[in-house]
């Protein structure tokens, strides 16, 4: 059993962070090499995992002694990260739970981080809604401090699990992602292309798996790295479904021996080579020996994990049985594959069950959130962007005049004497003509494309913001609104009283911002309302 450092004494009860006010913090330049070796950890951590986990002892011992928090937190988590790449969920689960009860609030890095680590920990658990549930938090918790290869490493998880649970197509969408932010760095691309494949082969879809294996040796070359060991096991399944079961052998022994040595996919990445391996030396006629490696495969798994790899390892075994002549075996054997295979069908389907609800909460919670915050940028009343989305977008359509002055025209806009018809007609009347002139704003802001649109700041003041081909068109749009709004069939909203509004243009040039063009606008509304309203007027030059 892998041991793991507890809370020391020197941690804070309520928060877990060290309590030494002699030392104020860790200079500069010892954060920054703290920092390096723990990267370098990256590096360790897949092919020695038990090595790492010593090192990210002695680095959390050095960042306590500094009062470095966020080295502590991330010395943890890499001997969490060790913990689970060795076998061992139950310590590495124990370490993320007291970094997030000790360590609250966490960086958004070391968020995302421990979500994912989590994650694995589910996966070797075989719990993979829960593990979906964790690595999904992970991608909520995305930002631009959080660096790409620990973003591209969640992506690639998401789609793994997807793909486990049988969501084949979006499994897919989830590994383009991954392979974008991949590209360029020779590791994770591969990784991806790797886990991609894998999934093709689990589907059965040999061209498309073969497809990827191309890629693989492809990107091989072009990065100059050699396979790793998933990828050479990955290649050896290909073999085998192509019926070149020597290269099969050849290869899956190579992802054995490179094992202990490269980056691995799972927990019990080892025992799934060595059935490789055993199901390729079946097929050259060595049932003896596949055999025995069934045996090695078998003990590595334990008693009590990784259910999915042990059924699979009872069904080559019964095939390696009959292979012997032992049919009686091969029977036993058959029937407690099948046995185990029905339990894992029935775990598998509430699995996808729970997993379906945890994908739709997930859509629903994004789709909620950003129908929040679509609302919190519209006006009530009107169903118009509000001042805050003006704020928000108006400044992007200025930079983007710099190249193209004169397109961008902004037009303040504002209803002639519109608090008379609140106090003639009531204020419901009045609602009723703001969401009219609203509606034709709109049909006036309609050119879809451009970046054009309406607004309402407040009371009866109204925005009309236009990317047009030129000066004159804009113009032509906002007076076009003004005899739009004139010429409504007013007689039964307000009896004997026509709308009318007023409205001020201004054009972006170069050296223009958000304030300055709105400003000139309001100049050019003063001025229209000062001689005598209904009327647009427009800056010259």
């Amino acid at each position: 059993m892998i041991e793991v450092n507890q809370p020391r004494d020197g941690l804070a009860a309520s928060t877990g962070r060290p309590v030494d006010p002699e030392h104020p913090g860790p200079s500069g330049e010892q954060r920054a090499q703290l920092a390096q070796e723990l990267a370098a950890l990256d590096d360790v951590v897949g092919f020695d995992p038990a090595g790492a986990l010593r090192q990210a002892r002695v680095l959390q011992e050095r960042a306590e002694a500094l009062n470095d928090h966020e080295a502590t937190v991330s010395a943890l988590l890499w001997q969490a990260e060790a913990s689970q790449r060795d076998g061992e969920p139950a310590p590495a689960a124990s370490l993320i739970n007291h970094v997030r009860d000790a360590f609250s609030p966490l960086s958004d890095e070391h968020t995302v981080r421990s979500a994912w680590l989590m994650s694995r920990v589910h996966t070797d658990l075989g719990d993979r809604p829960t593990a979906l549930e964790n690595v999904m938090d992970a991608v909520a918790a995305f930002t631009e401090e959080v660096p790409r290869r620990l973003r591209t490493r969640v992506l690639i998880k998401v789609g793994d699990l997807l793909d486990e649970l049988g969501a084949r197509e979006d499994s897919l969408i989830w590994y383009s992602r991954a392979e974008e932010l991949a590209t360029g760095d020779g590791r994770m691309h591969m990784l991806v292309v790797n886990n991609r494949a894998y999934g093709a082969l689990e589907a059965g879809e040999g061209e498309e798996a073969l497809h990827e294996a191309q890629t693989l040796m492809t990107l091989s070359t072009r990065y100059q790295r050699p396979l790793n060991a998933d990828a050479l096991d990955t290649v050896a399944r290909i073999h085998l479904l192509r019926g070149d079961a020597q290269a099969a052998a050849k290869t899956a022994q190579q992802a054995v021996d490179a094992a202990q040595q490269l980056e691995t996919k799972v927990a019990d990445a080892l025992p799934e080579y060595l059935l490789t391996l055993a199901v390729a030396q079946r097929e050259l006629g060595s049932p003896e020996v596949a055999g025995e490696t069934l045996k090695r495969a078998r003990e590595l798994c334990g008693p009590d994990a990784y259910a999915r790899t042990k059924a699979r390892i009872l069904e080559e075994e019964s095939e390696v049985q009959a292979a012997l002549g032992d049919y009686k075996a091969a029977f036993e054997t058959h029937k407690a594959f099948y046995a185990a295979d029905q339990e894992l069908l029935s775990q598998q389907r509430e699995a996808q069950a729970r997993a379906r609800q945890t994908i739709f909460e997930t859509i629903t919670a994004r789709e909620e959130a950003a129908r929040y915050r679509e609302e919190a940028r519209r006006d009530p009343l009107t169903g118009l962007h509000n001042r805050l989305f003006v704020e928000e977008r108006l400044p992007a359509l200025v930079l983007d005049q710099v190249t193209a002055p004169g397109r961008l025209s902004v037009a303040l806009l504002d209803l002639d004497h519109f608090k008379s018809v609140n106090d003639t007609f009531s204020h419901e009347v009045g609602d009723e003509v703001l969401r009219i002139v609203a509606r034709l704003l709109e049909e006036a802001a309609d050119r879809p494309g451009t970046g054009s649109f309406a607004a309402r700041l407040g009371g009866e003041e109204l925005l009309l913001i236009l990317v047009t081909d030129d000066r004159a068109e804009a113009h032509r749009i906002v007076d076009g609104l003004r005899a739009a709004v004139e010429h409504y069939a007013w007689s039964t909203i307000t009896p004997g009283r026509i709308v009318t509004l007023s409205g001020g243009m201004s054009f972006a040039v170069a050296g223009d911002t958000r304030s300055t063009l709105l400003a000139r606008a309001d100049s050019q509304l003063y001025a229209a309302k000062s001689a005598g309203r209904n009327r647009i007027c427009a800056e010259t030059g």
